[in-house]
């Protein structure tokens, strides 16, 4: 199933801020992309306000700027707009956001929650260079603020 994530929500910034500031959304992105890569899936992030910077987007992941609409706007538009919104699952803290999701027949995920099928995830790597594996077990666990010795 396509994840959607709510992307300023997410990472705790406005849109202005992480304009100026890039780093805290290159390196959810980044996360995101190895997340998709593993499990052989396409993600789509959708950020408040626009970016003039758009060089470098990691693979796998449909990064959207939905100025001059909301993030929110954008997502619920982009709902109603498909044939199975039941196909969707939106990550987001947002409550009021996840709701009108669900009734657009998405379903909707917090964050926490996501991070725990993320763990799952971890717990089996699919690339054969286990040194490799474990370098990178360890920067999502730090990045998601997981305990890595529960993902082993």
């Amino acid at each position: 199933m396509p994840y959607w994530f709510d992307g300023n929500n997410l990472i705790g910034q406005p849109a202005a801020v992480s304009a100026e500031e890039r780093g805290t959304r290159r390196a959810f992105l980044s996360v995101l992309s190895e997340y998709a890569r593993a499990r052989r899936t396409r993600v789509s992030v959708y950020f408040d306000g626009d970016d003039r910077d758009r060089s470098g987007q990691p693979p796998r992941v449909e990064v959207r700027y939905c100025a001059p609409l909301s993030a929110d706007e954008a997502m619920l538009r982009d709902l109603r707009g498909r044939r199975s919104p039941a196909e969707i699952i939106v990550v987001t803290n947002d409550r009021e956001l996840g709701a009108r999701c669900r009734c657009e027949g998405a379903a909707s995920i917090t964050w926490q929650q996501f991070t725990a099928r993320l763990g799952s995830a971890l717990k089996s790597p699919t690339r054969k260079e286990e040194k490799e594996e474990s370098v990178r077990l360890e920067e999502w666990a730090a990045y998601f603020g997981l305990d890595k010795n529960t993902l082993e």
